[in-house]
């Protein structure tokens, strides 16, 4: 009974990480251009644009002050000018089959103040990607 549950667990676990690596190959394609595309556009730290990207849910559990506090956060790294690296998140992929489908990179990024690291969980609906969580801080220097 035992070697049964563990073929079986096994045999999961592979799957799961067939499974997330497809999603990794799949939304390096799509979802990390958009990446580059949302953090050029809300890098101008103007609160319209940033409210384009936003997924629904997270316009309903951020407040208009908490809002404006992060934009006043994040105006001081500058414009966004390019993605240093990103890495895909198989653990939030694998959860995506119990729920609602969500993709997550971290990562560093080049902004006018130098290297920040990068955190961004994305929804997709639409064939769009919107933002459902991400936090910028600047990385250590080196």
């Amino acid at each position: 009974m035992l070697r049964i549950i563990i073929v079986i667990l096994l045999t999961l676990v592979v799957a799961l990480y067939f499974y997330t690596d497809r999603q990794k190959y799949y939304y390096s394609l799509t979802a990390e251009p958009a990446i580059g595309q949302i953090l050029t556009e809300v890098s101008g730290w103007k609160k319209q644009v940033l409210l384009r990207h936003l997924a629904p849910e997270t316009l309903q559990t951020v407040s208009d002050e908490q809002l404006e506090a992060l934009l006043a956060l994040y105006r001081g790294f500058g414009n966004f000018r390019s993605v240093n690296e990103l890495e895909f998140s198989r653990t939030v992929s694998a959860f995506s089959l119990i729920g609602e489908k969500r993709i997550n990179y971290s990562g560093t990024a080049n902004f006018d103040i130098g290297l920040v690291n990068v955190n961004i969980t994305l929804v997709e609906r639409s064939g769009f990607f919107l933002i459902y969580n991400f936090t910028l801080t600047r990385a250590a220097d080196k």
